[in-house]
């Protein structure tokens, strides 16, 4: 897949088809879009492409609604290129961009600099100078420059509509097997592996601690979770949270790997969050906590053993 950061672009495609929009989880439904796109650049003998913008539209224009990235831009790229999209553009939103009409945004970037042969877009898409143009603004502009242009409907999932914000709440409220099923795939967190206090270790159950930058961590708990670590993928479980049975102060994300006691120190390795166990908690005594990861460790083997 060829990355570009408009206006910066020195090559043509042959009969572009492009989607438009933030992207933000590449989930189910935006996973329906690209497949279009796909399919009709393929029809056309042409160029599947898509467009985003970093950053993201609303940590300019909404910054107090503004929650956090699903996926960060490096991780998107990779999904998207997953999903069989050619050429990817990533617009800067800035104070310029979202100054631009509607009409010159169609003319002068998709119709005069990408030639645009096709424009696929999700059903409630709104782009240029305070979300002004719309669908049918687009559906007219393609009968004016003639380009093939189409809407894809809000794709459901057992009566829920599936969306970017929705998933965001589902994560941050904990539930990340439904967030799964509307992304496709786990929620992933990537980072690297730093010391911490050994406190599992000493318990029998030794953790690897992440330092992370994603955004979207899920709330705090305990997690059924699988760490991926050069390519391998590892059954595990996750603690998220303050270690109130130490009355920790500091946020941890500690991860205990099943079956598994290599030093990982300074590694970078993905977490793919399952479902979630329990809440965190304070326990009485040591014990009693070791009696509890001994539960969770038992209950994720048995996930695991249902998946393989």
């Amino acid at each position: 897949m060829k990355i570009f950061t408009l206006p910066d672009m020195n090559e043509k495609f042959p009969n572009p088809v492009i989607t438009i929009g933030n992207y933000d989880g590449i989930h189910v439904g935006h996973q329906k879009i690209i497949e279009r796109v796909a399919e009709k650049a393929r029809q056309l003998s042409g160029t599947a492409m898509l467009m985003t913008f970093d950053p993201h539209p609303l940590s300019i224009l909404k910054p107090d609604t503004y929650t956090r990235l699903i996926t960060p831009l490096h991780l998107k790229k990779q999904l998207i290129e997953k999903c069989g999209i050619e050429v990817m553009f990533v617009v800067p939103f800035n104070e310029k961009f979202k100054s631009i009409a509607p009409e010159a945004f169609i003319k002068e970037m998709l119709v005069n600099t990408l030639g645009v042969k096709g424009v696929i877009v999700g059903y409630d898409f709104t782009f240029g100078k305070g979300g002004t143009g719309n669908v049918g603004l687009l559906a007219q502009s393609g009968h004016e420059y003639g380009f093939y242009f189409e809407t894809v409907p809000a794709i459901t999932m057992d009566g829920e509509k599936i969306g970017s914000n929705k998933i965001r709440k589902l994560i941050m409220n904990g539930e990340v097997e439904r967030a799964a099923q509307f992304l496709g795939r786990p929620h992933m967190i990537e980072g690297v592996v730093v010391r911490g206090e050994n406190r599992g270790k000493s318990m029998g159950f030794p953790t690897i601690n992440l330092d992370t930058f994603a955004e979207l961590v899920p709330k705090n708990g305990v997690y059924m979770t699988e760490v991926e670590v050069e390519g391998k993928h590892m059954p595990s479980v996750t603690n998220i949270g303050f270690n109130p049975t130490f009355d920790g102060k500091k946020f941890l994300m500690e991860t205990h790997i099943l079956h598994f006691s290599r030093d990982l120190y300074d590694r970078e390795v993905t977490i793919y969050f399952h479902d979630r166990i329990r809440d965190e908690m304070r326990f009485k005594s040591i014990d009693e906590l070791k009696e509890r990861i001994t539960k969770d460790v038992a209950l994720a083997q048995e996930h695991f053993k249902k998946t393989e």
